[in-house]
């Protein structure tokens, strides 16, 4: 999006101020304008229906989510709505006159190496420069991260990235000092140390005063957002809102929100700059394709309704002959030489199965929020240097964890979120020499009936992403017990 007007024959001009967002005077507003601006940029608001289908008081949950601002003569738009402002005006008969006071520092980062780059990455690259801002989507191993740093690389604008877990922190810091030769800064876990390129987790800033919120993101001119999918929260729509760099890019392999609020990428970070599927990168030998494997329990439990969903899990956490089985799938494929994660949803069940594991003599560690910052990145160092055979995790490892050697996930605990189960599929695609093949158990307890049907959900998540064949060779089975 430059500051070039965009034109309607014969029409009136609208002013339009772009800095963090879009600024127009409300006077200059027609009504019908407004009327269709404001239609467009409402949407329900999920946490409002949870509580209507939960049976709940509402209070002062909104039932809708308005994302345009009427306030001091002036009206306010995320800046991804230039399009849709575009096309309302143009409507109106009215031409946009774009007045661009978005950041580029004249502060330029130093001459950096060159970041090798594939096709679809360095045409992604070439979109931002053009564009300015954008989402790419693209699968877990595919280089989301690669693609920014050489983004940044090509720039050469101060930087900030914005991630939501120190572990991601950590990982970004990692890149950019092994491919652009620049120590990071970092503001999150109690440090605020403020450098040309700085990583900073979104948890942080938001708790910031709005004076030093805006001081601080006035610095730079190129915005990232790592697992962009997370904009739709408000916190971090609030905060890429606050910033008025030129450039801004945001990361995701699963774009698509099952709560409605997708739309909020493209308003707050622009259009999808390159979309690369799971089979085009496979075909190509970028990402390797694992194997699906169903592995049948014996639980039951008396499931009636919502009230008994939490009990029910606790009862499946605590489950001795279901728990002996995932020690069994899990014991077998690490001695045999596999690097495994076995993902839960409960701490306490993490530290049961790891100190089980631990017991036989395999060497097998706990990856939870609980465990240290400084703990954690050990961990997975060791695990990228093949010294621990098993990770034990809870959703923690769905986001952000690049360990390539990574051959064997195991799904201790039901799931049935769309963007959890592509990224755990993701976790295995990463290519590294030693990977000899790649499998996914997933641990389906068929006697409930809702769980049936949440694995019934996976499977099709599964067939979308490796095809119908290869989820359908991986016939159920039923592991032994350890």
């Amino acid at each position: 999006m430059g500051p070039a007007p965009s034109t309607s024959p014969g029409g009136a001009t609208l002013r339009v101020l772009v800095d963090s967002g879009l600024r127009l005077a409300a006077a200059d507003v027609p009504p019908k304008l407004l009327e269709g601006l404001l239609k467009s940029l409402c949407l329900p608001n999920p946490a409002y229906w949870k509580l209507v289908r939960l049976g709940r008081r509402t209070g002062s949950e909104p039932e809708t989510l308005y994302f345009l601002k009427q306030e001091g003569g002036e009206v306010r738009l995320p800046r991804g709505a230039i399009h849709l402002l575009r096309r309302l005006a143009a409507e109106a008969g009215l031409t946009l006159a774009l007045e661009d006071a978005r950041t580029l520092p004249r502060e330029r980062l130093p001459p950096m190496p060159t970041v090798p780059l594939r096709d679809y990455q360095a045409a992604a690259v070439e979109k931002l420069v053009k564009g300015t801002q954008g989402t790419v989507v693209l699968p877990c191993g595919a280089g989301k991260s690669v693609l920014a740093v050489g983004a940044m690389a090509r720039l050469r604008t101060p930087t900030l990235v914005l991630v939501h877990t120190l572990d991601l922190a950590e990982q970004w810091r990692q890149h950019i000092r092994e491919r652009l030769g620049q120590e990071a800064g970092l503001v999150g876990a109690g440090e605020e140390a403020v450098r040309p390129i700085t990583v900073a987790v979104v948890q942080s800033l938001a708790r910031w005063d709005e004076a030093r919120l805006a001081d601080f993101l006035a610095r730079f001119g190129f915005l990232i957002l790592d697992e962009a999918h997370h904009v739709a929260a408000s916190a971090f729509y609030r905060l890429v809102d606050c910033s008025p760099a030129r450039y801004r890019l945001g990361l995701t392999a699963t774009p698509e929100r099952e709560d409605g609020l997708t739309p909020l990428l493209r308003l707050y970070l622009g259009s999808t700059l390159a979309v690369v599927s799971h089979e085009e990168l496979v075909s190509r030998g970028v990402l390797v394709v694992p194997e699906v494997r169903t592995v049948e329990t014996a639980f039951e439990y008396a499931y009636f309704g919502a009230a008994d969903y939490m009990p029910m899990l606790e009862a499946l956490a605590e489950d001795k002959e279901r728990n002996n089985l995932i020690l069994g799938a899990v014991a077998r494929e690490a001695w045999a030489g596999h690097l495994c994660l076995v993902l839960t949803g409960r701490v306490a069940h993490c530290e049961l199965l790891a100190q089980r594991l631990s017991a036989t003599g395999l060497p097998a560690a706990v990856l939870t929020s609980e465990v240290s910052r400084e703990e954690r990145k050990a961990l997975l160092d060791k695990a990228r240097a093949g010294r621990v055979s098993v990770l034990v995790a809870t959703s923690l490892a769905d986001e952000g964890l690049d360990v390539p050697r990574l051959s064997r996930v195991f799904l201790a605990y039901p799931s049935r979120a769309r963007g959890r189960t592509v990224q755990r599929l993701g976790r295995l695609m990463r290519p590294h020499p030693e990977k000899k093949s790649a499998v996914l158990f997933d641990f389906v307890d068929g006697k409930v009936p809702l769980l049936r049907r949440h694995h019934a959900e996976r499977r099709q998540q599964y067939a979308q992403v490796l095809g119908t064949a290869q989820v359908a060779t991986a016939a159920p089975r039923r592991a032994a017990k350890g």
